[in-house]
């Protein structure tokens, strides 16, 4: 039986990942993983949030780094990531070398990675380009995602924290968020939602042979998509993202590991289990 993780403060764990990790609900929180652009205050419906609630009460306690983009490739050594249109956005700036440049003691990372670069992979190379995504890794069954995820794995092992990686959940994107909804047109055709579909499975496969050949690098997260997709009150209406019951269901999973795993010792500052709180 592996040792329990002990967390002795808030930040030691950090979640990775795209729109979904920061908690985005397109027209309704549109500074994901912040609630607005004034007070920057953390958004209490994205899963880092409840599952800090959860695991001990305290909202801050994993510390949410999710951007939307091309995270597969954004989360690489020396790439940097902007939020469109918000210069001062906090999470501007070079995701992972922030991560290995900081003093903090992390001792464990949540990582769910690739839900878009099954989107951009849908539409044309030309498309995504001017979406800011990724272009061609269908060509090769998304090995450049595997590739990619492994890169950081690595990257993020020598700060000697404990990385979970999890498997992305079911996508039905029927267009509408880019390009004035133009987008529609290419996501709601038949062969465009089969196309989600395979490229959901593919990426998953590339995470499962993470999983079977890291053992040492990396250890199972949640499987989003077994446990997502028979799910039909979770999801608005871009069949991506999901709403507050979704984003809780999605803490819920990760608090299932982590109580395993953990051991809080934050809120009364003696030791206790998470699986107590």
């Amino acid at each position: 039986m592996e040792k329990k993780i002990p967390i002795t403060e808030p930040g030691q764990i950090i979640a990775i990942g795209d729109s979904l990790t920061a908690g985005s609900q397109p027209g309704i929180t549109e500074f994901a993983p912040y609630a607005d652009a004034l007070t920057w205050t953390l958004l209490k419906t994205s899963y880092p949030y409840m599952l800090g609630e959860v695991l001990c009460g305290d909202a801050s306690l994993v510390l949410n780094l999710g951007r939307g983009g091309a995270t597969s490739l954004d989360w690489t050594a020396g790439r940097s990531w902007q939020k469109k249109g918000v210069k001062d956005f906090p999470l501007n700036g070079y995701p992972l070398d922030a991560i290995m440049a900081s003093p903090k003691d992390i001792r464990i990372c949540l990582m769910m990675i690739g839900t878009n670069d099954v989107n951009y992979s849908v539409v044309p190379d030309w498309i995504a380009g001017l979406m800011g995504g990724i272009t061609g890794y269908e060509d090769n069954e998304f090995l450049t995602s595997r590739e990619n995820i492994i890169s950081t794995l690595i990257n993020l092992s020598e700060k000697k924290m404990v990385i979970y990686l999890a498997k992305i959940p079911p996508n039905s994107y029927p267009g509408g968020l880019q390009f004035l909804g133009l987008d529609r047109i290419l996501f709601s055709c038949r062969r465009a939602q089969e196309r989600l579909k395979e490229y959901t499975r593919m990426i998953n496969e590339r995470i499962e042979e993470i999983w079977e050949s890291y053992p040492s690098l990396v250890r199972r997260g949640p499987d989003f998509y077994a446990l997502l997709h028979d799910e039909k009150n979770i999801w608005l209406d871009d069949r991506l993202h999901l709403n507050a019951h979704g984003y809780s269901t999605m803490a819920k999973a990760w608090a299932a590991i982590l109580e395993r795993d953990v051991e809080m010792r934050i809120s009364s500052g003696r030791s206790t289990s998470a699986s107590s709180q």
